[in-house]
């Protein structure tokens, strides 16, 4: 099977091997994400490919490439913002990025997603709207940590990582609130060094807090060298369609403390350790339980994580999912 890549020139670097067409306009701006997503197939050759894999999972509008039509929706997360967050986007904005999903769902021949988790949630978002979608498949991320990550050191200190976001369902501020309760509770807390962004509450409740930094987005060696000398990453992202920091976290030497009923809490395997719901007592529980993790648990479970998310995984499912539509 021979594979190309379409790419514009904000894209990430094709791996070597690949034939690679590159666009001659950046897709990291509105107006030139919006001609790549739905121009595109009058740039190239109708028949230029068998399988057409659009891995951000959105179709063409209106005139479409020929041959079989793949895409990877990662999560239906867009949906969960509309209800519970829809003052993060403009009307419009909702509006044109739901009817674009729905319209491409109903349009593949083929949706690859990441986790049951996710599948599940792309059923529920078609039930909902009454809409009739093609087969499903799960193929699992690989993931993998740098060279600079696999030769890290053992020691610990005595503080937890957040990776800080202005995203609502990422819950940084709630993590807060809950951070200034066990502060009030809880004798010899670690620090909590946050790494990211904050929205304007979230800067208001740090401004009050003690024991606990902000940091701006590090280069990847930096931040696993922070998630490795940690005791702990928090992730309390009320919905994510995999969980990729967790992973790599374990992969690191660091437990996590994350929420039940989620695509993490598939990904670590229903690992009752760390797991919490959205409440004070059982994010203090989960705490204590990752915070008190021995090593050889730990490494035990980043081996078995590292076995079961690999590239080499997500690659062979992928193709033999291929070949189902072809």
């Amino acid at each position: 099977m021979k594979l190309k890549a379409f790419v514009s020139k904000s894209s990430f670097a094709v791996p070597e091997g690949i034939e690679q067409v590159t666009w001659p306009f950046p897709s990291d701006r509105l107006h030139w994400r919006l001609f790549a997503d739905h121009v595109h197939p009058f740039v190239v050759r109708r028949d230029v490919a068998d399988i057409w894999h659009y891995p951000k999972g959105f179709l063409p509008a209106g005139f479409q490439v020929r041959g079989k039509k793949v895409g990877t929706v990662a999560d239906v997360m867009m949906q969960f913002d509309a209800d519970h967050h829809p003052e993060s986007r403009p009307r419009l904005a909702w509006a044109y990025w739901l009817r674009t999903l729905k319209h491409s769902i109903q349009n593949f021949d083929l949706i690859l997603t990441i986790s049951e988790f996710s599948k599940q949630g792309i059923i529920e978002f078609c039930d909902r709207h009454r809409l009739k979608h093609p087969p499903i498949v799960v193929t699992s991320l690989g993931v993998e940590i740098s060279q600079a990550g696999k030769s890290r050191p053992k020691e610990k200190e005595d503080y937890v990582v957040h990776l800080a976001s202005r995203l609502p369902h990422k819950a940084t501020t709630w993590l807060l609130d809950q951070w200034i309760l066990l502060g009030q509770t809880t004798k010899d807390l670690p620090m909590l060094r946050l790494v990211g962004d904050l929205d304007a509450r979230g800067a208001a409740l740090l401004s009050k807090m003690a024991n606990i930094s902000l940091t701006p987005p590090l280069p990847r060696a930096r931040l696993e060298e922070m998630i490795a000398g940690a005791r702990a990453l928090l992730l309390p992202s009320w919905i994510e369609g995999f969980g990729i920091p967790a992973v790599e976290s374990y992969l690191l030497g660091t437990p996590v403390a994350y929420v039940k009923g989620t695509a993490v809490e598939e990904i670590l395997e229903n690992d009752p350790v760390g797991g919490f719901h959205r409440d004070f007592d059982s994010f203090r529980t989960a705490l204590t339980q990752v915070l008190n993790l021995d090593s050889a648990t730990i490494e035990r479970k980043g081996t078995m994580l590292a076995q079961r998310y690999t590239w080499e995984n997500c690659v062979r499912s992928t193709l033999k999912a291929y070949r189902t539509v072809l």
